[in-house]
């Protein structure tokens, strides 16, 4: 065990250990660490957590922003990265937290959470679960197929979740297979029956719907400002400040917003459809058993389907653009010169349809990029990682090299001495 109030040299902020740990604990949390610490310097930072929280249970969409705040929360000495005193000092802190929060939840006190515990807990909180639910989320912390979780469980499952608050560790606990498929999909878990009669699908989709709508029209200015450029080019307007003068004079104040309308109502319709393929999808990957559990990969393949459900949208989506556009280039819009003009020049409905080709091709082609990005975001990750390694293997190599020099001149001394005795 190692002395209560020895210090970190690294941070010098917080001692190595405030307390006494037992030797289990201690060899448990320097084991951890060595698990994070993917380049073996001792220290951990941000892109080494987030390359090794995927293997602690934690979904690929939120790895980064866990990443981020654990680091936050645990870097006491505001470095940018956790020595392994400041791990310890802030693991050993979140997990009495944890601690709490599991006797909490085990009201009859016998060290396990049971279903019935588990239905009463989200009952406080407003939500109604069925038994089958529960048994669920049991599963996703089971690891024993107890069909109960224990303490060791619970702690392994919530150790990087940023906040000790019962209410969010329950949405995430609940809300953990988010699956990220691009282009901002992101579907939810089943709606229960309960939620489903009580309405909150409906304003879990006004909720989004009014979001969306606040958030299009704040960046409206910004939108029509890039269509501007885009159409002009810079060299028309000199600076972003001259081209936004130029809208003001032709237009005033309100033509700022010119075409958000189209823009907001296309909110409501775009999030009916991605839902509604999600059920339909659901339902046909199911074949009519409303009880079969999807899993991972037929959620991956149910949700893949519906990404490419949204890349036909995405094809009534660019025609949306083009009225938009229209109507934020157009300096005398009136009554006669709105959505319903620009819809009826699309002459039929089949033109709607025309650029499915292109369409497809570039959404693709935008697929093939992110991954390719993200591919040599690793790849210059693991060359900086393998740079530190030969670094550190040449700075090992001058230090063996030095010490041989000195052995070989203490040799040599050894060698005259031994000559002028003789």
């Amino acid at each position: 065990m190692r002395p209560a109030n020895s210090v970190d040299t690294a941070s010098e902020v917080v001692p190595h250990y405030s307390y006494e740990l037992p030797i289990e604990e201690e060899e448990r949390f320097e084991k951890l660490f060595r698990q994070l610490d993917v380049n073996g310097d001792g220290r951990i930072d941000i892109l080494e957590l987030s390359q090794s929280l995927h293997k602690h249970g934690v979904p690929d969409n939120l790895k980064e922003s866990y990443a981020t705040k654990f680091i936050q929360q645990s870097d006491l000495n505001q470095s940018g990265d956790v020595s392994l005193a400041e791990f310890i000092y802030y693991v050993r802190e979140h997990e009495k937290k944890l601690q709490l929060l599991f006797t909490n939840l085990d009201t009859d006190k016998d060290g396990r959470i049971k279903v019935n515990e588990l239905i009463a807990a989200f009952r406080d909180l407003g939500v109604a679960i069925s038994r089958q639910e529960a048994a669920q989320l049991l599963k996703r912390i089971d690891k024993d197929g107890s069909l109960d979780i224990g303490f060791n469980e619970w702690r392994d499952f919530l150790l990087f979740h940023p906040t000790a608050d019962l209410s969010e560790i329950i949405n995430y606990w609940r809300h953990s297979t988010y699956l990220d498929v691009g282009e901002c999909v992101a579907v939810p878990d089943d709606f229960t029956i309960q939620e489903m009669l009580s309405g909150m699908w409906w304003r879990h989709l006004m909720a989004g719907g009014m979001a969306g709508a606040v958030s299009r029209t704040a960046t409206a200015p910004l939108d029509r400002l890039k269509v501007f450029l885009q159409v002009h080019g810079l060299n028309k307007f000199g600076s972003l400040v001259a081209c936004a003068r130029h809208m003001l004079h032709e237009g005033g104040v309100r033509s700022l917003w010119r075409g958000n309308g189209i823009n907001v109502m296309k909110i409501a319709p775009e999030s009916a459809i991605k839902f509604m393929a999600y059920e339909k999808l659901k339902q046909y990957i199911k074949s009519g058993s409303p009880t079969r559990d999807l899993g991972i990969m037929a959620e991956a393949l149910q949700k893949k389907m519906q990404q490419e459900v949204e890349k036909f949208k995405g094809i009534q989506k660019e025609y949306q653009t083009v009225i938009s556009s229209r109507q934020q280039l157009d300096s005398q819009l009136t009554e006669n010169n709105g959505v319903k003009e620009e819809l009826s020049l699309l002459e039929s409905d089949a033109n709607v349809f025309k650029l499915i080709g292109p369409v497809l091709v570039k959404q693709d082609l935008e697929e093939a990029r992110q991954n390719v990005n993200k591919r040599i975001d690793y790849i210059t990750a693991e060359t900086k990682r393998l740079e530190k390694t030969i670094e550190d293997l040449d700075k090992k190599q001058d230090t063996q090299r030095e010490a041989l020099g000195k052995l070989q001149q203490q040799l040599q001394q050894a060698q005259v001495k031994a000559a002028m005795k003789a």
